[in-house]
């Protein structure tokens, strides 16, 4: 895929994915019940006595609007109330975030031919998204609304190229044995691509340059490369040589 071909997917569609939504535009109830068993299970993944309770399980993203693709992941969102956790709160984020990295890695679930990436988040988390749904309740918290993206091609073109490298580089290294170090830098790098994204949400929304820079590293598989490598290097660490 060239990157005017993969631009061009970055496209107002004329209904939201009927896929998984109803004609009443509610989910349906087979996708429902389809994600609400991966929440549970995520959620008896951690192995936690005094874990918090689920306070709601919300859709968003690109599957929640007018702006998907055969390959939008769907972005299911575990919330919680940790500030209610006082002096725990910080440690709790951070395991629950550890889960959701070990939980994405290790699975591989489709909904209608859509990959589930599951969050886990405190309910205060602001979310840049153009609609919310809640699939605890069944019911939008925010409906989606038509818009077209506009942002600045070259600049997204510049910066996919630029993280690009960067992996290109480390796989380099890891083909000639030079791998001192390189899990870290791995890391780094998809630490790097998150925050990135994240940044660009706060500031300028869903069609900011950092977000459809994430999109389209997304679309192109350079996120599952990072996941891979990453295995990869797991696994050479934990293999010993036969001398």
């Amino acid at each position: 895929m060239t990157f005017q071909e993969l631009l061009k997917t970055f496209k107002v569609q004329p209904d939201i994915s009927r896929k998984i939504w109803d004609e009443n535009d509610q989910l349906k109830p087979e996708v429902r019940n389809a994600l609400l068993r991966v929440a549970k299970l995520f959620y008896d993944s951690i192995e936690l006595e005094d874990k918090p309770p689920i306070k709601d399980i919300v859709l968003t993203g690109s599957m929640a609007g007018y702006n998907y693709t055969d390959s939008s992941d769907i972005d299911l969102h575990l919330l919680f109330d940790f500030e209610s956790l006082g002096d725990k709160k910080e440690l709790f984020e951070k395991i629950f975030l550890l889960a959701k990295a070990r939980w994405n890695d290790n699975h591989n679930i489709l909904v209608k031919g859509h990959d589930v990436e599951v969050y886990a988040e405190d309910e205060k988390s602001p979310h840049v998204t153009t609609g919310l749904y809640s699939v605890q309740d069944d019911k939008w918290l925010k409906k989606a609304e038509k818009e077209t993206p506009v942002f600045d091609e070259l600049d997204v073109k510049t910066k996919v190229r630029y993280f690009v490298n960067m992996y290109n580089e480390m796989k380099i290294d890891f083909k000639a044995g030079k791998i001192e170090g390189l899990k870290d830098r791995v890391e780094a790098l998809r630490q790097k691509i998150k925050q990135f994204r994240q940044s660009g949400l706060e500031k300028g929304g869903i069609f900011s340059v950092e977000n459809i820079t994430f999109k389209a590293l997304r679309r192109i598989g350079m996120l599952g490369k990072l996941a891979d490598l990453n295995t990869d290097l797991v696994d050479k660490d934990l293999s010993v040589e036969n001398r």
